[in-house]
Parts: structure tokens; sequence; C-alpha cells
């Protein structure tokens, strides 16, 4: 927080300054009454010890709850507006179980305590956004509301980046995870809005949700690994979510959470509700505020990263490890069983925030395996390109939860300082760990050419290997065990 701009307050000795100079203004007059002095300068200090009584009186019936040791403005930007519109605001406009990914105000999609100890000490509250161009390039504020309702303090926003953005019309539209640096007591933190710092935007008010980190509540023995899933547009095939989500079971996934947008296919959502029925699958439905009519899977694309942030954010210390890959690809153990033998044998590796998997294509085009059920998308696309992408070049991740900050579909965009890691991310050799990526070929018609030449196809044969038979068994299961 800059102090060229911001004032320490410390609300008890101000208070006790004001309340001395009252009393000695006060003594002083009637000193000079007694003494026979009635000048004008009597009436004068009279009036001034009078007047300051009177402002400390008012001021303790209005007493904001803060924390003496954090700055807020000098000189806030309505501030006596917004006191007198406090209470009418969390009445009207808070949603109060916010348990979806909700639009509120100018893209502002919600906040979580981050208290976790790798923060050298630190706590913060992380406001996960969308943001106009006209917000993102002026200074923000974090404004902060005691769980009474009264205005607390407020903190400068630090902006994360974690994505690239997209213009529409007359705006340019950035996905950022905002930090805000907050008291020990928590309880003056209960309610936050964002606003511009000349107060021209400003979001709804929204309260700020707790994980079980800042309850206090982790397990000693927190969960392996969740999967934190972008969104999910359209109509998506039911089939191959049961035999993607079937996948991760047997490699040992604890959580999948999805994210859904403009879904058009109910037995998908019905797959997912079957899953989240059993605890395997968490389901949220995201709002949209700057999509419009037909442009939803276009525009909706800002939503991925909030998502994932979004998921992260609420199971802080639930899980150790938090991967991030999408419904149409798998990252596979190329030697482990599973996903916590591989992650154990990476650890001793290289002390990284995250393990980056690299990407190898099933491209449709490369032909199929009639032998499988057809229902059955990845085992029936066992056939790959000849070469894996180039090392970063879309690859998918599993991070460290306790080291991470602003995660992106792909990787990390930004780390919790050191030296609670060596290095951000250990790119994971190809012969332990691959993200199989089943999809159409989605590059220019020369490269796709090049690259779904049926001669130079690879026979990817792993997922079959580690799973296949037992896979087949449990989708088939599942499959008549949700639809008859």
């Amino acid at each position: 927080v800059s102090t060229s701009r911001y004032l320490l307050v410390t609300p008890r000795v101000r208070a006790r300054h004001s309340s001395t100079a009252a009393v000695a203004a006060i003594s002083t007059a009637v000193t000079m009454l007694f003494t026979g002095h009635k000048s004008f300068t009597t009436v004068i200090l009279l009036g001034v010890g009078l007047l300051l009584l009177t402002i400390l009186f008012l001021r303790s019936t209005h007493k904001l709850a803060g924390n003496d040791k954090f700055r807020i403005p000098a000189t806030m930007p309505h501030a006596a507006e917004l006191k007198q519109t406090a209470s009418e605001v969390i009445q009207q406009q808070l949603r109060r179980d916010q348990i979806d990914l909700e639009s509120i105000g100018h893209f502002v999609y919600s906040a979580y305590f981050d208290t976790r100890p790798t923060l050298n000490g630190r706590k913060y509250v992380r406001v996960i956004t969308v943001l106009d161009r006209k917000a993102y390039e002026k200074e923000l504020t974090c404004q902060f509301m005691h769980q009474s309702g009264h205005l607390s303090f407020s903190t400068v926003a630090k902006r994360s980046a974690i994505g690239a953005g997209m213009g529409h019309k007359q705006h340019y539209y950035k996905e950022f995870v905002l930090s805000c640096p907050v008291a020990d007591d928590l309880s003056s933190a209960t309610f936050v809005f964002i606003q511009t710092g000349d107060a021209s935007l400003r979001s709804q008010v929204m309260r700020v949700r707790h994980n079980p980190l800042s309850l206090g509540q982790s397990p000693n023995n927190p969960r392996q690994i969740i999967n934190c899933v972008s969104v999910t547009f359209g109509k998506p095939d039911e089939y191959r979510l049961i035999e993607w989500l079937e996948a991760q079971r047997l490699l040992k996934m604890d959580k999948v959470q999805l994210h859904f947008h403009h879904m058009t296919n109910k037995n998908f959502e019905s797959v997912a509700q079957a899953y989240s029925a059993e605890g395997f699958v968490d389901v949220r439905k995201l709002g949209c505020p700057f999509c419009e009519a037909g442009q939803e899977e276009s525009l909706g694309l800002l939503l991925m990263s909030p998502a994932i942030n979004q998921c992260f954010y609420e199971n802080l210390g639930r899980y150790t490890y938090t991967a991030v890959f999408d419904l149409d690809e798998i990252i596979v153990p190329q030697q482990h069983s599973d996903y916590p033998t591989l992650l154990s044998a990476l650890e001793k590796r290289a002390n990284s925030s995250s393990f980056a998997f690299r990407n190898w294509y099933h491209f449709s085009e490369l032909g199929e395996d009639s032998s499988v059920d057809p229902r059955m998308y990845m085992l029936r696309h066992p056939y790959s390109t000849k070469q894996e992408s180039p090392l970063g070049y879309s690859i998918k991740s599993i991070h460290k939860s306790c080291c991470v900050v602003a995660l992106h579909n792909h990787f990390s965009w930004e780390d919790v300082p050191k030296p609670n890691t060596q290095s951000g991310h250990l790119p994971v050799p190809i012969d332990l760990g691959l993200n199989e990526h089943y999809k159409k070929c989605h590059f220019d018609e020369k490269t796709c050419k090049e690259m779904t030449d049926v001669k130079d196809r690879k026979d990817g044969l792993r997922l079959r290997q580690l799973l296949g038979k037992v896979l087949t068994e449990s989708f088939r299961s599942r499959v008549k065990q949700i639809f008859g």
C-alpha cells in the first residue's frame, strides 16, 4: 500500500488526542471566565471544546470496526454516502447463499479468504472477476465491511491476470484475481465491494466466502487431488462424460468440479448430477453478464479461468493438489498406476509449484478401433500424432494447492512468494506422464493433413493398457445404472 496516498489510522490514539484537546480548551475557557476574562477568545475556546466533544460523541455512535494497523484512504470517496446506504445495500443486493459462481455487479464473481501458511504470515481476500478496460486500467480498491454492516477498512487491490481477455463491440474484457490484504480479525472483512479509486465504478456488495483453511477446519490429512474443470458449453456427449469420469476415478482422482454455462444436453446434466449425488462430482452453473444471445460460446470463454480459480479457492485446505484439464483430455501416468504414486515420484525430482504435462493429440481423423464399445470415445481412439506438442504448448498442469495464486487453463500465472518452492513448474518427462487430448484436428487444413496422415500415426495404447478392461466394465455398469 502506498504510504504517499494513505494515512496510518490509529483510532484509539486519535480519539485520545481529540478528547485531550477538548478538555484543555474547555478548562482554559472556564478558568478565564472565573478570573474575569470575558473576551471573545474565551467564547471561541469554549465553543471549540464543546464542538470537539460533540464530534467524539457522534463518532462513538457510528464507530467503524477497523484494525489499528491498517491503512485506509485519507479522503475516501463518498464515505458518507456509503455509510448511510451500507445496510440497505447488504439487504437488497447481497446474495446470501452464493453457492454458484454468479454474476455480480461489474462482473465481480466471488471473493474468498486466503490464509495459507505459505503466504509469509499475511492474509488476503482473493476476488475473482472479469473487468472492462475502463475499470482495470484504473486503481482498484477493496472496501471491506464488518459483520455488523459498518465500513471497516479498505486496501488497494493487486491485479493478477488469469487470461488474455477478449474484445467485443466497444469493450475489452479481461480476467483477474484481485488480491487484497486483510487483518487477522476476519470478521472485519465479512463483506466486500470493489471500486475504482475515483469511485466512478463500484461493484455490488458480496459476502467473503470461507474455505476449510480460513475456518481452521482443514483435516490433518487432506485428500490428495481435485480436478477443477474450466467451463462446458453447448451439447457435449453424455457417454464421453461417463467414460472420462470413470477413468479419473480409477486413477484415484478424489473430486471433479464441473462448471456449466448455456448447456443444451439434459442427458449430460443428468449424468453430472448422478455423480454429484454420490459425492464424486461438484456441479456449478455460471452466469455471463456480458454474453449476448448466440454468442455464449465465444464470449463465454472469458468464464474459463474464473471458474478454475473459484474452484481452487473454494477448496483451499481440502486437497493437496489441484489438477486442471478438460472433458476432452486426461493426464495419463506412463509408468505409475495412478495419480498419487505419480505425484510422489515427481515430488522427489523438484520442489516446484506445478507439474506441467506435455500435450499429445488423438485426432479423430487418425481412425478408430472398431473392437471397442462405440459409446466409448477415448478407448476407441487410441491413435495419436507421431509426436507430442512442443514443450510449453497446450500443456496441462497439476498444481500444489499451497503454492499458486492465479491459475489459467494451462498453467499458473502467479505463484506464492519463495522460498516455499524453488521453481515455478516442472516439465514432466513424457516417459512419466502425458496429457492425452482427444478431439478433431483444429489447425489449418495443410497442418491437419500432415498431422493426421495415417501412415505416421502412433498406437497410443497406454490408457488401454492401464485401464482398458476395468474401465470398459465400470463404464457399462454406470450407463446401465443411470439410463437403465
